[in-house]
């Protein structure tokens, strides 16, 4: 299946990406993250894995590299919405599991095996941009931040203990400017 193209700015949309904290910025027009890194993770209609056999070729981005690869199937297992194929990651493989219409690459803690797409030298923030920050706590209900600056000073907290990365970022895009962040708990 198609996955993110980098353009700039980026298209509407939901991305993953990395960003350090000192790369937020206030501008005197528009508060930015500049220099974030935009990831992807490979995915692959329902009727292509189903029907996938030993002897046919997926292409991958293995183990989260860059390049992708042009896998030949020596063994496929199955079971209830995973599948493994040549052993899975431990043994130089991949694993899959299925979401609603498509699968997914999986790894051990069960998120997709991101692999980067390229660097967004600007992402500008919405003067009304929402961030929604859950990496304090699993249990606790997110803390929500509303407004560039608020968002631009959270982001930017040099006591932020969590990171942001392809795990647990996402950002939404609308019109060439972020309307919405969510960071979500990660063990």
């Amino acid at each position: 299946m198609q996955g993110v193209l980098l353009s700039d700015p980026l298209s509407d949309g939901t991305y993953h990406i990395s960003f350090e904290s000192n790369k937020v910025w206030v501008g005197e027009r528009k508060n930015t993250i500049n220099d974030a890194v935009v990831y992807d993770y490979d995915r692959y209609t329902a009727a292509d894995i189903e029907a996938l056999s030993e002897g046919d070729t997926i292409a991958t981005h293995l183990n989260g590299t860059e390049e992708i690869t042009a896998l030949t199937v020596e063994s496929v297992e199955r079971e209830n919405n995973y599948v493994t194929i040549n052993g899975g990651i431990e043994e130089g493989g991949i694993d899959l599991c299925k979401e609603d219409d498509h699968y997914r690459t999986l790894t051990w803690d069960d998120f997709p095996a991101y692999y980067e797409v390229g660097v967004a030298k600007q992402l500008v923030m919405a003067d009304d941009i929402e961030l929604s920050d859950g990496a304090a706590d699993f249990k606790a209900d997110p803390v929500i931040v509303k407004g560039d600056r608020a968002v631009c000073d959270a982001m930017s907290s040099e006591e932020d203990a969590y990171g942001w990365n392809a795990g647990n970022t996402t950002v939404t895009i609308q019109n060439g400017e972020i309307t919405r962040a969510d960071r979500i708990w990660v063990p």
